[in-house]
């Protein structure tokens, strides 16, 4: 074999290396980007550009495991208090809240999962699985509401809608 023959295989397999390691790298993002997703993304606010709180990715049929519901309690938690000013009292009922909600999107998640087994789910089950964490997160932001003042909750909800068309692009 010659020499340049060796390089171009080497090479070859250098660049196979480097795209397989570019995918990895990219689905490994993907993940963390779904659960911290954009302004309010994907279970932990604030940070790339995904859905509303923790809402798992049922787009490829499997729903991705989101993370230790205390941590995701704890960033939204703190975010909040920065973005949109909590008083003491505030970011109290906000914590707890977010740790309740943390839990329940973990719950949810897992029966989910049960229901999918292992099999690949139909475009029915994963538009419920969708209904059901929307419907979840919809209850949290009454509760929400009910914390806020009607200035927080407005911005809240900017936000959050900020995060959604930024989803959809």
């Amino acid at each position: 074999m010659t020499l340049k023959l060796m390089t171009n295989m080497m090479m070859k397999h250098a660049r196979k290396i480097a795209l397989s390691t570019i995918l990895v790298m990219s689905c490994i993002l993907s993940s963390y980007a779904q659960y911290y997703g954009g302004g309010f993304g994907g279970g932990g606010f604030g940070r790339g550009n995904n859905s509303a709180f923790n809402n798992p990715s049922f787009d490829n049929g499997k729903p991705k495991p989101p993370p230790d519901p205390d941590e995701v309690a704890k960033e939204e938690t703190r975010i909040m208090v920065k973005k949109f000013k909590l008083n003491e009292e505030q970011e109290i009922l906000v914590s707890s809240l977010n740790e309740d909600y943390a839990y329940q999107r973990k719950d949810l998640y897992e029966l989910i999962k049960r229901e999918f087994g292992s099999t690949q789910p139909t475009p029915a089950q994963i538009a419920n699985a969708k209904e059901k964490m929307e419907a979840l997160e919809a209850k949290k932001d009454k509760e929400l509401e009910k914390i806020f003042t009607p200035e927080q909750f407005k911005a809240y909800q900017e936000v959050k809608a900020k995060a959604q068309k930024g989803k959809k692009k």
